[in-house]
């Protein structure tokens, strides 16, 4: 074949391609960046992580932070973690997915800490992300992996002291939930009204559940969408509710406020049953701190970044394959 026909072939033939894969990456960004994910209706909500269901619900990721706006201070060990929803005429469910290299569920002994997770939810207005604030409470939801996992048949007995376990064990005597001897829920209740109020609710109508494997932990939180506490995050109602979420990692010392967490909420939508970033709404950043406000601008920096590096990127492996396209088609056209 002549070359100018060669050459003619080979710059329809690249045409397309690139075609081709422009419409797709501006498929995928729009999927990506659209910022919306559907909360999958099923007829059961599954309890359990490993639950086939789970790999059919939209998957929601989002970043987490070190905890910079309350003493103590720290965390920040683990960067991000995927959110999937689910629900159906009573009950909703989410799933909790992180990488975290230790499974920690041992604290028999002094500066051991458990793995744990939580979700802080409101139904209504946004509230601060620092656990709410005075008139504006958040419901908070929580995990750890030692209530479920720790062996505490094997513990025999702690206190050798002749004295009946209401002396040498008060926390378990007075019924510290803290405190028990055995977990059947593996996750409580709590309310708060911003940092250093956090209070056990009255009404224990959270369950999770949570599985560790091949480095890599999945807890699910279950619960009724409307109950009777007094402060409960209401999942019904076609009402807007917000979600943030945190996590610590024992073997990283985390502990109490020492914890990885989300700095900007998710919004989800019990009408439409989608869940979307609240970020750019009025109302969040009134309780936060200069800590917190530095952060989050670091985040939108981060993410900035990672925008120009994969835009850079796309730019790149588009010229490489439309050279490489247009040579092979070139060269095959003049055989």
């Amino acid at each position: 074949m002549p070359e100018r026909d060669a050459a003619r072939r080979a710059t329809v033939v690249t045409a397309v391609v690139v075609a081709a894969l422009v419409l797709a990456q501006t498929a995928v960004t729009a999927a990506v960046t659209s910022g919306s994910q559907p909360a999958m209706s099923v007829e059961e909500v599954p309890s359990d992580p490993a639950d086939g269901t789970w790999q059919d619900a939209p998957t929601r990721s989002v970043s987490l932070s070190k905890q910079q706006m309350a003493p103590p201070f720290g965390g920040g060990s683990i960067d991000e973690m995927s959110v999937q929803t689910v629900h159906n005429d009573t009950h909703t469910a989410f799933r909790l997915t992180w990488d975290d290299p230790t499974r920690d569920a041992n604290i028999r002994a002094p500066e051991n800490y458990s793995d744990a997770a939580a979700v802080m939810l409101r139904t209504g207005d946004k509230p601060p992300i620092t656990m709410g604030a005075a008139g504006k409470p958040v419901d908070i939801w929580y995990w750890r992996a030692s209530w479920q996992f720790e062996d505490r048949e094997s513990f025999g007995e702690m206190y050798t002291y002749p004295h009946p376990n209401n002396e040498t064990m008060p926390g378990r005597a007075v019924g510290n939930p803290l405190s028990k001897a055995q977990y059947d829920r593996f996750a409580q209740n709590y309310y708060a009204e911003g940092y250093g109020s956090l209070t056990h609710a009255p009404r224990q109508n959270v369950r999770a559940d949570a599985e560790y494997d091949d480095g890599q932990w999945s807890v699910v939180f279950t619960r009724k969408h409307d109950t009777e506490g007094e402060f409960d995050a209401s999942l019904a109602g076609s009402k807007n509710v917000y979600l943030a979420f945190a996590v610590w990692n024992g073997s990283a010392d985390e502990v109490n406020g020492q914890k990885s967490l989300t700095l900007r909420f998710t919004e989800l939508d019990t009408k439409k049953w989608a869940m979307t970033d609240a970020s750019s709404q009025s109302g969040e950043s009134g309780g936060q701190s200069a800590a917190s406000g530095s952060e989050s601008t670091a985040g939108r920096q981060s993410g900035d970044m990672w925008i120009t590096r994969s835009v850079s990127n796309w730019v790149v492996g588009l010229v490489i394959t439309t050279l490489l396209t247009w040579t092979v088609v070139y060269w095959r056209a003049r055989e």
